[in-house]
């Protein structure tokens, strides 16, 4: 009878095991990616972040920009690639800051009524169209489009790079793509609000491919969601498109669609929120409202879906990474954490969880492969950039090819022959 109930027991230990091994590998419990060290906190200070959503490497891995998005700012950092480096990150620089509080911006209500009657009226533009909206000590201020600062943003929230000394900066509120020098000097201004072409409603997401085209996210203009539209007026505000821009700023190409309701079909989406474009020129989405990851060839065709693996399903995605190993990291901003892909898409780890201790996340919005592969989260709820190490991922930056410095022209060296004597006479 021992023995029986000995035999019984060695087999439920043997099958508890077999299970939590096997629940292991499905999600790799090894840590791959551990932890090392956490930038800033939360607030308005020089050195602090509160509630940053976007941030991405420079094309040569050297420096980082992050959108301050709720203090108005965007910071750029330099990168120290020493893998040992106890404070890889340094503040560098600070472009823009809280809209001046002054007699220009106007009182808005909670809907938006001043923009709302505008837009859905088609007088666009009109002398007195409000454009965008300021936040200042938990107050809303709404503002006319002639008295935006050109060095101030409004809530901006996508960044990424046009070259080594240009950012693209989606200033979200404003509705407008700013190209910004690394010295300060505002390079172009893209876009204005809209629904046609070339124009945007609050864009989250920007990137750039290996030939300079720009690409931007724009999800779904929900401010109006609470607003009584007819079918056509619901027909105009809809958003869920990426906006392909050649390099000279004219729109190209356009995924998705402004007139296209939300929704799970071919080129539908519901709220995008982040784009990536890797060097072969497929097109990552974060399909944020259902809950995926998208992938397109160049052709628009769509190639992948990253949804959800067996006892796990994301929740609002809102950004991902690519590592040139093909590794890929998910800010699963839902569940407050961080998925870690191989190159097959299998799930093999799972970072964090809520909290504020090291290691764990509040809606994280944003996440990067940065130089030997360490792993950059934008812990959004907790105002903070943390890093974790794990396997190194050699040539990881450049992404794309960089070119090749133009050869000095040849300088032609003209021949200075003495001039031709005639000879004299000798008669």
């Amino acid at each position: 009878m021992k023995q029986n109930l000995y035999q019984k027991f060695i087999f439920i230990f043997v099958c508890l095991f077999i299970l939590i091994l096997s629940e292991s590998k499905a999600h790799d419990t090894g840590h791959v990616y551990k932890f090392f060290v956490s930038i800033c906190k939360t607030g308005k200070g020089e050195f602090n972040l509160f509630e940053p959503e976007g941030m991405c490497f420079s094309p040569d891995g050297e420096m980082l920009a992050v959108t301050d998005t709720h203090n108005n700012r965007v910071k750029v950092y330099s990168v120290d690639p020493n893998p040992v480096a106890t404070i890889p990150l340094r503040l560098e620089m600070i472009y823009g800051d809280l809209w001046p509080w002054d007699n220009r911006v106007l009182p808005g209500d909670s809907n938006d009524k001043y923009r709302e009657d505008d837009y859905l009226s088609s007088r666009y533009p009109h002398p007195n169209y409000l454009y965008g909206r300021a936040y200042q000590h938990g107050q809303s201020r709404i503002r006319p489009a002639e008295s935006i600062p050109m060095d101030h943003f409004n809530l901006p929230v996508g960044v990424g790079w046009l070259d080594l000394t240009t950012l693209l900066v989606c200033d979200t509120g404003n509705h407008r793509i700013k190209a910004l020098k690394l010295n300060g000097e505002v390079k172009f201004i893209l876009g204005q609000e809209g629904w046609k072409d070339g124009y945007f409603h609050h864009p989250l997401g920007i990137d750039t491919d290996c030939a300079g085209r720009i690409y931007v996210a724009e999800p779904r203009g929900n401010y109006l969601r609470d607003f009584p539209l007819d079918w056509g007026q619901r027909m105009r505000v809809q958003g869920n498109r990426i906006q392909i821009f050649d390099t000279d700023l004219k729109p190209s190409k356009r995924l998705g669609h402004m007139h296209h309701m939300s929704g799970r079909d071919y080129k539908q989406f519901k709220n995008l929120t982040r784009v990536w474009v890797d060097q072969n020129g497929d097109i990552y989405v974060a399909d944020n409202g259902n809950h995926r990851i998208l992938v397109f060839e160049n052709n628009m065709q769509k190639k992948e879906e990253i949804i959800k693996w067996e006892g796990y399903t994301m929740r609002y995605p809102n950004s991902f990474d690519v590592a040139k190993n093909g590794w890929m990291a998910i800010a699963d901003t839902g569940n407050h954490k961080v998925l870690i892909l191989d190159e097959h898409r299998e799930l093999r780890q799972i970072i964090g969880g809520f909290g504020t201790e090291f290691g764990k996340f509040i809606k994280p919005h944003d996440v990067r492969f940065g130089p030997n592969g360490d792993l950059y989260v934008l812990d959004t709820g907790n105002g903070r950039i943390q890093i974790f190490k794990g396997m190194y991922i050699p040539n990881q930056f450049p992404r794309c090819p960089m070119p090749e410095p133009e050869p000095e022209p040849i300088k032609k060296i003209k021949k200075k022959y003495p001039k031709k004597i005639k000879p004299k006479d000798s008669f």
